[in-house]
């Protein structure tokens, strides 16, 4: 991974937090644009293929979740991610 830019696991964190608001107040409304291409963006980041864009803002929080235990994978001394549970029917 690239040591420019913010560290991937803090990006997930704000992708995570913005997509998990979202999907609390609307969860089954299409996200826009700008956080579907964040998401995209992000997968690119990380080194994964982007994923088809999620249809709903619990479709964005499912992949931002797995885009977030790849970031903590992957990372220079790689770290666990946080224990997250209950946040996707």
């Amino acid at each position: 991974m690239s040591t420019q830019g913010p560290d991937p696991r803090a990006s997930a964190r704000g992708l995570l937090a913005l997509a998990l608001d979202m999907a609390r107040i609307d969860p089954d409304r299409r996200p826009s644009t700008d956080m579907r291409q964040w998401l995209s963006d992000f997968a690119t980041a990380v080194g994964e293929p982007p994923a088809p864009s999620p249809r709903t803002n619990r479709e964005l929080v499912a992949a931002a979740l797995r885009l977030e235990q790849i970031a903590h994978a992957r990372a220079e001394g790689a770290t666990t991610p946080p224990q997250r549970t209950g946040m996707v029917a």
